[in-house]
């Protein structure tokens, strides 16, 4: 009687570890074909609880296999769970070991802190970090995360375009239709500066925002090349440049390090 009390059990716990298992590999096999989702997507797509799909989900984040991100709250394969595009895996690992500095950073700062990658041609949104004194005012920022941003506009373009060579410039610029004498000396300007500064009076992204804004943007280096940049922005009648490049353009340096020594650079 004892012993089959003890089969019986044992056999219901690994018919639930087996479950566990199979709702996992459905999560991670719908986030390998999607890219990214949300909570309430996968909870339709796999048919489960919402409740089972969030501790799954918690314990897939545990164990590394998955990141959520910081603004879209979307879930996305790790890093080191992704196969076969380098590209890829190296953007999700930029945006893993850039999100702790970034919130860390718009925290410190109360500025919105985004995260782009640049891929020689086009400069990716891969993140972007709301402090919360600013979250009211910013009700659409998330959906900018995966967008392209202009390379001559924002100030994210503007501090990648600062690191490349004049004939590099040139040939972007002439592929995005730029002026190119204007945009050679906006971009010298810049490395005056000592930061990437954004086009006032022009929106850099797909999506808008329902108030104008300022910002300042430096490049960021990994494994011996150029891999995009940080920005700090905010809502123009918060401050001018000067005085939020005097206050933060040190501590923006500064997790701009810290990001290339978390990457290895």
């Amino acid at each position: 009687m004892g012993t089959t009390m003890v089969t019986a059990t044992g056999s219901a716990a690994d018919n639930g570890g087996v479950r566990s298992v199979e709702r996992a590999l459905a999560i991670v096999e719908l986030l390998g074909e999607h890219q990214a989702l949300g909570l309430e997507e996968l909870h339709y797509l796999t048919a489960l609880p919402k409740a089972t799909v969030s501790r799954m989900l918690a314990t897939l984040q545990e164990q590394g296999w998955v990141y959520r991100g910081l603004n879209d709250r979307r879930y996305r394969l790790c890093a080191r769970r992704l196969f076969g595009d380098s590209q890829q895996r190296f953007k999700r690992l930029f945006v893993e070991r850039a999100a702790p500095l970034l919130l860390e950073l718009s925290e410190r700062t109360g500025l919105v802190a985004d995260l782009s990658c640049f891929d020689g041609e086009r400069l990716e949104v891969m993140e972007s970090a709301i402090p919360q004194v600013l979250r009211k005012r910013y009700p659409n920022n998330c959906q900018i995360v995966g967008h392209h941003a202009s390379l001559f506009h924002s100030a994210m373009g503007r501090a990648c375009l600062k690191e490349l060579a004049a004939d590099e410039v040139q040939r972007l610029a002439a592929q995005e239709r730029q002026a190119g004498e204007a945009v050679l000396r906006d971009i010298e300007e810049d490395g005056h500066n000592g930061f990437g500064q954004r086009t006032e009076g022009y929106w850099e992204y797909p999506v808008r925002l329902p108030f104008l804004i300022r910002a300042i943007a430096l490049p960021v280096r990994a494994q011996g090349r150029l891999a995009g940049s940080i920005a700090l922005h905010w809502p123009v009648d918060q401050a001018p440049v000067e005085r939020v490049s005097s206050l933060y353009l040190d501590s923006l340096e500064a997790t701009v390090g810290q990001v290339q020594h978390a990457l290895g650079s």
